[in-house]
């Protein structure tokens, strides 16, 4: 088992480089992506941070990463981009395996080796005051999620590609690859308004606050996989 994933990372590796070629060439670290406003964390509280590289230019973010198991990251970003009827989220996923002990329908459960989340943090939910207490304490156990609704994108697990559904509340989904996806680039232009709507039923009430970029591998994983993620977008002015 531990051959196979070792070769299937390296296949992964060998076309990432063929299909995006010179994207990252010459990327750096952390202080790349500082430089382009976004800041470097690590997922839930037990993580270690990855190899990995990163470029951040403009409209442009994008990260290798080789995710060693117990290890992740997350790249966050602040906006306040109120949507035009244009405004989207171009999106290039490749990676080698996924994640098969997430339990993607499950809050706290889910660990998607890549999404991407675009947080409208003046929207929300109105939830019970009883709910909302139960979710701050075990959100002080798991991490806090930001504040706001929303939308995240995902290579995910057992849940079907194409699937949307509410991990909580205020979060909502959007599976765009799987285990049929691995080694395979995938990418998807997505239409933020549109998703919202899809998602609640209406619009956005304020703007994207914040774009977070998530790549994690928990501890119980078996092997490393690599991984690559680019995304454009207008959000990142």
């Amino acid at each position: 088992m531990t051959m196979r994933m070792g070769l299937l990372g390296g296949v992964g590796l060998s076309v990432l480089l063929l299909l995006l070629p010179g994207f990252l060439l010459g990327a750096g670290g952390p202080e790349e992506a500082r430089k382009a406003g976004w800041e470097e964390g690590t997922p839930g509280r037990w993580n270690s941070l990855p190899e990995r590289k990163v470029r951040a230019d403009g409209d442009v973010f994008g990260a290798e990463v080789v995710l060693a198991p117990g290890t992740g990251v997350i790249w966050e970003k602040s906006a306040r981009k109120t949507l035009q009827p244009g405004d989207t989220l171009d999106l290039e996923f490749l990676c080698a395996g996924t994640n098969r002990t997430s339990r993607d329908y499950q809050r706290f459960g889910e660990h998607f080796p890549l999404s991407v989340t675009a947080v409208f943090g003046e929207d929300s939910v109105s939830l019970p005051w009883k709910k909302r207490v139960a979710d701050f304490f075990r959100a002080v156990w798991h991490g806090f999620s930001p504040k706001g609704i929303r939308l995240t994108y995902a290579y995910g697990n057992v849940v079907p590609v194409g699937s949307m559904y509410r991990l909580g509340e205020e979060e909502t989904v959007f599976i765009l690859a799987g285990e049929e996806e691995r080694g395979k680039k995938v990418a998807l232009v997505r239409n933020l308004r549109e998703d919202f709507r899809a998602a609640y039923g209406r619009d956005p009430k304020g703007p994207v606050t914040r774009i977070l970029v998530s790549a994690e591998r928990p501890s119980r994983e078996t092997g490393a996989i690599k991984a690559q993620i680019r995304l454009t977008s207008p959000l990142f002015r």
